[in-house]
């Protein structure tokens, strides 16, 4: 039958040779005499031989210890995690002295630097950008551009490493499961049919693959990054091995070449269209994003708490042993949830903070009442100051509503929804372009904060004023602003709250000069006696 078929396929090729189906099945004759004389004897006979089933076992019990490695380092479902472990890779190419600078600039060293310095803050500031500035232009050297090009081989090497062997192994031993056993049991001979569609997903992914000692090393560091200790020469060899053995595989037995005849075979057609997965190096890009957003938000949460710490002693001598009103979500527990999951912060909730005690301990019942009175039933000699004094008191019985407001639009159908906020945080794990609308969010919620707190404290730097007015008014023999400020402020129903404001001044005063350092207000020294 042999030679009859030869003999046939010889007439063919001399008589019919211009027939689409001669030659389609003249070339698929010569994939297949190309197939069987390989060296390795994967296929004979029409048929993949248990060696082809012994390649892929190879390749599954050496891809399986570096995928673990990857994909709980940069190659995980999460983004962050990758980031994290990319930054630290990417950390090595820098030498002693810039990683020194470097670790200089983080948050907790930053801070300490202004905070023991007598130079001015803004110059610190502005000489740490410069500082980094230098340190990010570093990564247009070889040796960073060499570091990201491993990044990115790495990435294929993932995908490589995560491909699922044991498939095709099963297909020439039902009972190899990887776990019992490390080697093939009985192992049958299999058509390429069933294993071209596996084969045609593995060739996509190894396009121009190839493992240097660059990659060697870095999965080396990445374990050793992983578990926080330094790896022993048998842990380095065992690595090296594994590397060495799946670049064996693709680069003398399952090449290009050969995975492209076998699908040929398989799908039994010559004019497949071939493509290979596209990896792009962009670890370096995404380190400098990141280093640039962290500083920006650490500077931010610097100022901030710089500012913190120098009214602290102010607030304590305010409030006393008043503990400070806590908002609903923009508060410290959000701000560390933010803090520990993106570059993101909340920069103003200790002025919010203190507005809210100060209006809880000092703008009682009673003294709300004095000023709607005076408001109602008080005589003023000028109806524009009238007005304004009135729109004074409006706008500071408002501000409990305005403080709610902005408590109440974390709510579900808030524009500030807090379960959005969070789930975006969530997704940004795996999407980076959830981390920037998490960042657009933020930004938008601590302007809100900022235009709120500039709000508030211009009504009671007003309301400061206009009551300093009416106190020094309320003592003169004859009252020039409000004909019977005198009568309303010492009544039954307002001399109590008429005591407490007089003798809050200095309080609201202290207030005042707080939160002087978070909004713009006029001058506060004004001297009513």
């Amino acid at each position: 039958m042999g030679f009859l078929r030869a003999l046939k396929e010889l007439f063919e090729s001399i008589f019919l040779s211009s027939s689409p189906e001669v030659k389609k099945r003249m070339e698929m004759h010569k994939i297949e005499n190309e197939l069987k004389i390989l060296p390795s004897q994967i296929f004979k006979n029409g048929l993949l031989q248990p060696n082809f089933a012994e390649i892929f076992r190879v390749l599954y019990e050496n891809t399986k210890p570096i995928d673990d490695i990857l994909s709980r380092t940069i190659c995980s479902e999460d983004i962050q995690r990758n980031g994290r472990f990319e930054y630290e890779l990417i950390m090595t190419g820098f030498d002693a002295e810039s990683q020194d600078k470097m670790e200089k600039l983080e948050y907790e060293n930053r801070k300490q630097d202004i905070m023991e310095s007598d130079t001015a803050m803004n110059k610190l500031l502005d000489m740490q950008k410069r500082s980094l500035d230098a340190l990010l232009k570093q990564l247009n050297s070889p040796g960073f551009i060499k570091i990201d090009d491993t990044l990115c081989s790495l990435k294929q090497l993932s995908d490589i490493c995560h491909f699922n062997y044991i498939n095709i192994v099963r297909l020439f031993d039902q009972d190899f499961d990887g776990l019992t056993s490390s080697s093939l049991g009985v192992v049958g001979f299999v058509s390429p049919v069933p294993v071209a569609p596996i084969l045609q997903d593995l060739y996509y992914l190894t396009g121009n693959f190839h493992i240097t000692q660059a990659e060697v090393r870095a999965v080396c560091a990445l374990k050793q990054i992983l578990h926080g200790k330094r790896l022993d020469e048998a842990e380095r060899e065992s690595i090296s091995k594994n590397l060495k053995m799946i670049n064996s595989v693709f680069s003398q037995y399952l090449t290009s070449d050969v995975l492209k005849k076998l699908i040929c075979l398989g799908r039994n057609d010559v004019n497949i269209t071939f493509q290979f997965a596209t990896y792009r190096s962009n670890s370096l890009k995404n380190f400098i994003e990141y280093m640039q957003k962290r500083f920006a938000s650490d500077t931010e949460r610097i100022k901030g708490e710089v500012k913190d710490y120098t009214v602290s002693f102010e607030i304590k001598e305010l409030f006393a042993n008043e503990p400070l009103e806590i908002l609903h979500v923009y508060n410290a527990d959000t701000n560390e949830f933010l803090r520990v999951n993106t570059p993101y912060s909340f920069v103003w909730i200790t002025p919010l903070q203190v507005i809210k005690t100060f209006m809880e301990v000092f703008m009682t019942a009673a003294v709300k009442t004095v000023l709607n009175n005076i408001v109602i039933e008080g005589f003023f000699n000028n109806q524009n100051y009238k007005a304004d004094f009135s729109s004074t008191i409006y706008a500071l019985n408002e501000i409990d509503n305005q403080i709610k407001e902005f408590e109440d639009s974390f709510g579900r159908d808030g524009k500030n929804n807090e379960a959005e906020l969070r789930g975006l945080v969530q997704d940004s794990r795996t999407n980076a372009d959830f981390l920037k609308k998490v960042g657009t969010m933020v930004d938008n919620i601590n302007n809100q904060a900022h235009k709120l707190i500039q709000e508030v404290s211009r009504t009671l730097y007003q309301l400061y004023v206009e009551i300093g007015e009416l106190i020094v008014d309320s003592k003169k023999s004859k009252s020039d602003m409000v004909s019977n400020i005198k009568v309303l402020l010492s009544s039954a129903r307002n001399h109590d709250g008429a005591s407490m404001i007089e003798q809050q001044q200095e309080n609201w005063k202290l207030f005042l000069k707080i939160m002087k350092n978070y909004a713009i207000i006029g001058e506060i020294e004004k001297d009513h006696d």
